[in-house]
């Protein structure tokens, strides 16, 4: 089947997006091969609003439809540099893979310092369709796989038993925003000095996105009222599923199970509420270890990079 390339045009494209990969997610049998449509959302609220690490998603994203309008495929970054190709598998071929990275490399690549363009794009490592397009422009996996953590909840799920002197519970109202920021600037900034924070403003757009609940924005505070630990789950009733996105404890919170009893709680909250499946995706070993001891089942994918 012919597909033709469209531009994003309204907002009414992001919705008819967030349909697709919840489409596309249930297909592939909850495999999390597409981006999962909290992800779509964190990235807009988050990684766009905030981050400002790539334009307004209309100046970003692509469509590639059928002849009567249906969405086959999607591409946008991650930040420039950083392609993701969300595609339905009955539209999958070499044709529209290649035309797919083409196109990224055309619009979203990064610059490194030394004038060169760069692009990643993330490969499973059981996709031989993609892996083989990749190989044949010239893209090479780079650094460490990711892991894709899931975990059914089909069964009951033990309480993780909670540090003294820590209480388990959900995030508070505005009025908690400056320490939920503070505990996250502490875990994922450790070594970059104070004056760098950039206040507890940014909270606000992440409970502006559609799947927010406070009630799975899991906190782990201390006696004092001090944020240690947190995770937020964010959860997509259509496919009674969930992602964790993020996950952290400040270092001086750290090493008294903390992280898994806040992610214990968020799926514990996630079975009573029906949900059946959750996700994480792991970067590096501490947090591979961390969703490998609360989830336990994993894929790897990588990110296959070419510099021109």
């Amino acid at each position: 089947m012919n597909l033709t390339m469209q531009p994003y045009r309204t907002e009414d494209d992001y919705w008819r997006i967030r349909a697709f990969l919840r489409k596309v997610f249930l297909r592939n049998e909850r495999r999390e091969l597409i981006w999962h449509v909290a992800r779509l959302d964190y990235w807009r609220w988050h990684f766009i609003e905030n981050c400002q690490v790539c334009g307004p998603v209309g100046e970003v994203t692509s469509l590639w439809e059928t002849g009567g309008g249906e969405i086959a495929a999607v591409l946008h970054p991650v930040s420039m540099g950083e392609a993701f190709l969300h595609v339905h598998p009955d539209f999958r071929n070499p044709t529209l893979e290649d035309e797919m990275i083409v196109c990224a490399e055309e619009h979203l690549t990064g610059e490194s310092a030394d004038g060169r363009r760069y692009l990643f794009v993330q490969a499973f490592r059981d996709d031989a369709l993609r892996r083989h397009a990749l190989t044949q422009r010239s893209y090479a996996p780079s650094g460490q796989p990711v892991h894709h953590w899931r975990r059914d909840l089909d069964d009951s799920i033990s309480q993780v038993p909670v540090a003294a002197g820590y209480t388990i519970r959900s995030m508070g109202d505005v009025d908690e925003f400056p320490a939920r920021s503070w505990a996250s600037w502490r875990a994922f900034h450790p070594d970059e000095p104070d004056d760098q924070y950039e206040g507890w403003e940014w909270y606000g757009n992440i409970q502006s996105a559609p799947l927010y609940r406070r009630d799975l924005d899991i906190v782990a505070a201390s006696s004092s009222g001090e944020i240690a630990a947190f995770c937020t789950l964010w959860y997509d009733d259509v496919t009674r599923s969930a992602v964790c996105v993020l996950v952290g404890t400040a270092p001086e919170h750290q090493r008294r199970g903390l992280g898994k009893a806040v992610i214990v709680e968020g799926l514990r909250r996630l079975q009573r509420m029906g949900g059946t499946r959750a996700f994480a995706n792991g970067y590096d070993p501490p947090a591979n270890a961390l969703y490998g001891a609360a989830l336990g089942t994993s894929e790897l994918s990588d990110s296959w990079l070419k510099r021109w």
